[in-house]
């Protein structure tokens, strides 16, 4: 965004920022208001807002820093210094990537300044190609940690959470199989367990087979009687790709081998998930 390393940003603004781009995600995959903001940025590759005001505002500190002092934004800089907002929140961004700071004193000045540091005392002689490397790396690093650290706790993430790093995924065709996968990836399916409040019979029961158990992702897919002829193409598929044996081995893990169905598994077979893809549109016309 154009002027974001100069512009002293409150947490407000950049909260309005984060809700509009979550928005757009939402419209993008298809997915329910429900969805985790965590899922959203992890499948489209994004980082926050307030990431990214980190990594550009640290980056013109360093420019700043290296500038001749005849230049007139150094000048306003260094005269601005002890009133300056945007200094005290540039400081504010070191701190969280754990940079250090060397103080430079200088007299008759009511307020000292103060250069970026690596750690270890390193980084006084690096240019700002070399800061900006550093600065991206440690981004990349401290937004990643956020990010795994706000899944914890999610029942709805269970799943999501085995995936290493944000990154847009190449199965994302802008289909309407594509929005279910995205969904289930979240366990964000409208199913009966997360719609009973509003649903028509106010029940978390699955009404497609009436066998008295909650309609869940997991029933839905591996289960429901409904969708037993979905359920055996499926799973003709599966065996093709990895084997009946490794699929039930699958199949006894905690999560059923669905990470495994919608791509969340370390060995993530296209055609596995693009025939999961064509199984939930199938299942979907007909639950409807």
């Amino acid at each position: 965004m154009f002027g974001m390393n100069v512009m002293a940003w409150n947490g407000g603004d950049l909260e309005k920022l984060e809700v509009l781009q979550n928005r757009v995600g939402r419209l993008a995959l298809g997915a329910p208001k429900w969805t985790a903001a965590e899922a959203l940025r992890g499948d489209l590759g994004w980082s926050l807002f307030s990431d990214r005001m980190v990594k550009v505002v640290l980056n013109y500190k360093v420019r700043i820093e290296r500038m001749e002092n005849k230049r007139w934004v150094k000048r306003i800089f260094e005269w601005n210094l002890s009133e300056s907002l945007w200094e005290k929140i540039c400081w504010g961004h070191a701190r969280k990537l754990k940079i250090q700071k060397t103080v430079c004193v200088r007299i008759g000045r009511t307020m000292d300044d103060w250069l970026l540091r690596g750690h270890g005392g390193k980084g006084m002689k690096w240019d700002c190609n070399k800061w900006k490397k550093e600065i991206e790396k440690l981004t990349k690093e401290y937004g990643l940690n956020k990010w795994k650290h706000s899944m914890n706790g999610k029942s709805t993430l269970i799943w999501y959470a085995s995936k290493n790093v944000p990154r847009f995924e190449m199965f994302y065709d802008v289909s309407f199989g594509s929005q279910l996968l995205f969904a289930v990836r979240c366990k964000a399916l409208s199913v009966n367990r997360h719609t009973w409040r509003w649903n028509e019979g106010n029940t978390r029961l699955c009404l497609q087979c009436n066998r008295g158990v909650e309609e869940t992702v997991e029933h839905l897919v591996l289960e429901c009687s409904k969708y037993e002829h979905e359920q055996e193409s499926l799973m003709d598929v599966i065996h093709e790709q990895c084997g009946e044996n490794k699929w039930n081995a699958r199949y006894a893990e905690e999560d059923s081998g669905m990470r495994y169905l919608v791509g969340l598994d370390e060995e993530c077979n296209m055609t596995v998930v693009d025939a999961m893809k064509d199984f939930l549109v199938h299942v979907w016309n007909k639950r409807q």
